[in-house]
């Protein structure tokens, strides 16, 4: 009788390694750019049955300069966790957004004083609190 274990465990750890690539898992920070080097554009992920795009900043190092300025004001304990909330920002459709001069894109929620900049080549340039009157002078 033939032993079925082997052919079973690889073709179980097959479709486990599929999956992992299907949903952009990683190790170490995932969906987040290394090093310096330039982010080549966002990753998308089901939000709500929609696909959304998944912005980020332009470099790592930029993200952790602006999460550790801004994370605790924003509820924020991990770069992480403050990438997905500008995410959140700028996806949530009861958010104010607005054009400004130079081509950047603010985004505002007035209900928790959320504002967010997005580049015109989309990568996050910063999130933060402010109130209705500076969203209005952007």
């Amino acid at each position: 009788m033939t032993d079925l274990r082997p052919r079973t465990r690889n073709s179980v750890l097959g479709l486990l390694a599929a999956l992992v690539l299907c949903l952009g898992i990683g190790f170490g920070t995932a969906g987040i750019p290394q090093a310096d080097s330039p982010d080549q554009g966002g990753t998308s992920a089901s939000i709500g049955g929609e696909n959304q795009p998944q912005l980020a900043f332009r470099s790592a190092s930029k993200l952790q300069d602006h999460f550790e300025k801004h994370g605790a004001e924003v509820g924020c304990s991990t770069a992480e966790e403050y990438l997905a909330a500008a995410n959140d920002l700028v996806a949530n459709e009861q958010a104010l957004s607005k054009t400004q001069a130079d081509g950047d894109t603010a985004y505002f929620l007035e209900r928790t004083g959320e504002f967010a900049v997005v580049s015109p080549d989309g990568h996050l340039r910063t999130y933060y609190l402010a109130d209705r009157d500076y969203f209005d002078r952007q």
